[in-house]
């Protein structure tokens, strides 16, 4: 009769090591030695909060966030036009979050318009902080840009008139869309109380861009809040737009850009050393007197392209008309006015 302790071979090597054991117990620390711990040098754990997933990846980020700047340049251009005023529109961040982080990050009050996208199947937002809207709302109705006191929602009226504003800007995000998909975005409610806007479900992972808005003397921010739904069906087309690939240009478009540089025209001078002068040596100068200047004849003169010098040259003579010959190419940079002296051109 076999011991109690003695064990088929078979069986006890199905048992697992004092080496495993221990690689278990330790909170998965791994051994020096054991498997587990060849493994674990080979995959690494990463931390990931399935409350808050990332549904896009950094290149499709990326993609957003130029489009998003081309947009702030779009309105630091258009805006001027339109408000008759000095505007300046500055990306800040591009972020996933979900849409209660959103709400709860707005102030209180605001304005926030609800924009519907007939090709993207959804619908999106647009809030405009208090402190820039009433100021965009004074310029529009004749005004000097003036805010309205602290705490206060806009009315009807002002938010009225607000949607000329916001006329401009969805435009100028349907232009800025236009390589990926085309839609027409149309204003379909406002409301000026974060708490009370609803459009998604608050776990809802959504797209926040976050803008820096100057209008005059006022300064304010402006967000712009994609759920993820609406991106679903266009999210692929973005690692093939002009946002997130850096396209070789064609040699046709090379050739009528160069085309289009040789036609343009700077003014080229040759330049003597300078010399002072008394103002009233100059004022009894006439025709046929001579200025003495202290440049050698065998010293080279500056020749000036634009307004730095690029060239040395010698002067000469070729058909009764005075010339530069280029005898060494320069790198440097504006050339300064002295304290004391004027410049003589040959």
């Amino acid at each position: 009769m076999e011991p109690e302790n003695e064990k088929p071979k078979e069986e006890r090597e199905g048992l697992i090591s004092d080496a495993e054991m221990s690689a278990l117990l330790n909170d998965g620390s791994p051994v020096e030695g054991s498997v587990i711990g060849d493994r674990d040098k080979r995959h690494r754990i990463v931390p990931y909060n399935f409350r808050r997933p990332d549904r896009l990846s950094k290149e499709q980020v990326r993609s957003l966030y130029l489009m998003h700047d081309l947009l702030a340049k779009i309105l630091s251009s258009s805006l001027p036009l339109f408000l008759r005023t000095m505007c300046e529109v500055n990306l800040i961040s591009v972020e996933q979050q979900s849409f209660g982080d959103y709400v709860r990050g707005m102030p209180d009050p605001t304005t926030i318009a609800k924009i519907s996208a007939d090709q993207l199947k959804g619908t999106f937002a647009i809030e405009i902080n208090s402190s820039i809207a009433f100021p965009i709302v004074d310029r529009m109705l004749g005004g000097e840009g003036q805010g309205a006191e602290e705490g206060r929602s806009a009315t009807e009226l002002e938010i009225k008139v607000l949607e000329g504003f916001l006329k401009v800007i969805t435009d100028s995000y349907c232009e800025v869309w236009r390589p990926v998909v085309e839609f027409r975005a149309d204003v379909t409610g406002h409301e000026t109380s974060p708490q009370l806007f609803q459009m998604v479900a608050p776990n809802e992972v959504v797209i926040t861009i976050l803008y820096q808005m100057q209008v005059g003397e006022a300064r304010g921010s402006m967000s712009i809040c994609l759920p993820i739904g609406i991106l679903e069906g266009v999210i692929e087309k973005f690692t093939q737009s002009k946002y997130s690939s850096h396209k070789t240009p064609s040699p046709e478009a090379t050739h009528t850009l160069l085309k289009r540089l040789s036609e343009v025209k700077f003014p080229v001078a040759a330049n003597l050393e300078r010399v002072p002068a008394a103002v009233s040596d100059l004022m009894g100068l006439g025709v046929g007197d001579i200025v003495r200047t202290y440049h050698r004849v065998d010293q080279d003169v500056n020749v000036q392209v634009g307004d730095a010098v690029r060239f040395k040259g010698k002067v000469a003579a070729l058909d009764g008309r005075i010339v530069v010959q280029m005898t060494e190419k320069r790198t440097i940079g504006p050339e300064k006015e002295p304290e004391n002296g004027r410049n003589h051109t040959a």
